[in-house]
């Protein structure tokens, strides 16, 4: 499964229970979540299935980039769903997305431990980084895009289609 793409990923998550929690607060602070009713997930899901659902054509063109990036937000879209439906809230900030699931403990053991087994590299909630770092290669980086490969495309969309599908029982 590795990639020189995903090789040459940087993440940078918090690691200890701590830091964790300091950078939960410090979301807080910078106010990046913001209270929505609970019922209004379903946009959010929605955003996420029309994401994941425009994912085969470009995957069918071979256009790895686009199907990295959508791929990214289905899973961040996705994300805020399950955020608005337990918790009440949504994240504009990937990261603390991110941080907010692994600390509000909303994701299953299962799912937990198989987001570290999507990269070797990883543990613990890195694979949603993997997938948002390549995100920002695909989108941003003039020359790295270029690197993406099938596999890199591969990876993020089985990880998205899991994550969505996961998204969906929970919301239920």
């Amino acid at each position: 499964m590795s990639t020189k793409l995903f090789n040459e990923i940087n993440v940078k998550f918090p690691k200890s229970d701590e830091k964790l929690e300091k950078s939960y607060e410090n979301c807080k602070k910078r106010r990046k979540f913001l209270e929505l009713s609970k019922g209004s997930y379903s946009e959010h899901l929605e955003l996420a299935k029309d994401d994941l659902n425009s994912i085969s054509v470009d995957f069918e063109k071979r256009n790895w980039r686009w199907v990295v990036t959508k791929s990214y937000y289905a899973v961040f879209h996705a994300t805020n769903a399950l955020l608005v439906y337990k918790l009440g809230f949504f994240s504009k900030d990937h990261l603390c997305a991110t941080i907010a699931l692994k600390k509000e403990n909303l994701i299953s053991e299962e799912l937990y431990k198989e987001l570290g087994n999507i990269y070797e590299r990883f543990s613990d909630i890195f694979g949603f980084a993997v997938i948002f770092e390549a995100r920002k290669l695909s989108q941003y980086d003039t020359e790295k895009w270029k690197e993406l490969t099938e596999e890199d495309a591969k990876i993020s969309w089985d990880f998205a289609q899991k994550f969505v599908s996961f998204v969906e029982g929970e919301c239920k």
